[in-house]
């Protein structure tokens, strides 16, 4: 087994850069053969996939194994790549090369829904003893009105969540090393007492169209965390078909309060301004723009015109007892 291992350095606050010199030593002890490969910019993993698929379909190399070493967003990236890859080459017959995943970074919901340690060296144990490739579903969208569409391995956020994601960003304490840890709070605050209420409408599968008229948080998601562990569709699951989506309207304050503790319960799908389901595709559109997310990862300020899906791929983890679901 040959491991091709796409590394990034900054992931987790630069933990990439501090720890990968202990999983060299650690792979060179036990005889491992591998190839590592570093991300230099926003996007390079998504090439990096695709450039080492491209050198394993053309030696035919029979035992590869891509690892994304860093966090969620590295993860995207690489099965972003990979997909593309695919795509663009439809004549190709054999199994698609499995990825596993080396979680370094800071949310790490990916690694949390599928139960993988996150401590790097119980990770590689899991991926050393792993056999054979687990089927993942993974979230796909397409834009209509750019005739587009893309993936994400953990949510669809549109309005505050994506907000926070924006606010967070450009937050002037993010780069502050005493205060970089509370960016993330200040813009939660800041986003539920600026975001506006949008109008959703939301197309099912058998036809039937809702329309929400105070849409608040709209996640779309394929397991049950978003914002680093906060358990928004508790039985959502990789190991299924469905997407779970996740329509709040807008609470007031006192409402708000009874969200946070009703979601510490995992009991927040019972209230009243909060709305979910579980099915295997959906479209979603919005008449005013308004911020949206993939993964932690902003999509600007704009209206949506979307459908959502699953699609699988076969990823190189230990499997859990619910991965039969």
């Amino acid at each position: 087994m040959e491991y091709f291992i796409i590394v990034n350095p900054t992931a987790g606050g630069n933990n990439g850069r501090k720890i990968w010199p202990q999983i060299e030593q650690y792979l060179k002890k036990k005889n491992i053969s591998y190839r590592a490969y570093f991300t230099e910019y926003d996007g390079h993993a998504v090439s990096i996939a695709m450039r080492i698929l491209d050198q394993i379909t053309a030696t035919n190399h029979p035992d590869a194994i891509i690892i994304a070493t860093g966090g969620d967003g590295t993860l995207h990236e690489t099965i972003l790549g990979c997909m593309r890859f695919y795509a663009e080459h439809p004549q190709i017959k054999v199994p698609r090369v499995p990825v596993g995943l080396l979680p370094i970074g800071s949310g790490n919901d990916f690694a949390r829904a599928l139960k993988i340690p996150r401590h790097w060296k119980k990770a590689l144990h899991d991926i050393f003893e792993c056999q054979v490739p687990t089927k993942i579903h993974i979230g796909h969208f397409i834009n209509h009105d750019l005739s587009t569409d893309g993936y994400f391995l953990n949510n669809f956020g549109i309005g505050l969540d994506a907000t926070v994601v924006y606010l967070a960003n450009h937050s002037l304490l993010k780069h502050h090393k005493q205060f970089s840890g509370f960016s993330y709070w200040v813009s939660v605050l800041h986003a539920i007492q600026t975001v506006q209420p949008f109008e959703l409408t939301v197309t099912h599968p058998n036809g039937t169209v809702h329309t929400y008229s105070k849409a608040f948080l709209v996640t779309a998601t394929n397991h049950p965390y978003f914002g680093g562990g906060i358990d928004i569709a508790p039985r959502a699951s990789v190991y299924k078909e469905q997407l779970d989506l996740v329509i709040v309207e807008k609470p007031t304050y006192r409402q708000i309060l009874l969200f946070i503790f009703m979601l510490l319960l995992k009991r927040h799908l019972h209230l009243r301004f909060v709305h979910h389901f579980s099915e295997t595709h959906f479209e979603l559109k919005t008449k005013k723009a308004r911020y949206g997310q993939i993964d932690g990862e902003e999509l600007g300020h704009k209206t949506y015109n979307a459908s959502y899906e699953t699609k699988d791929y076969p990823f190189w983890i230990k499997k859990t007892d619910n991965s039969q679901l």
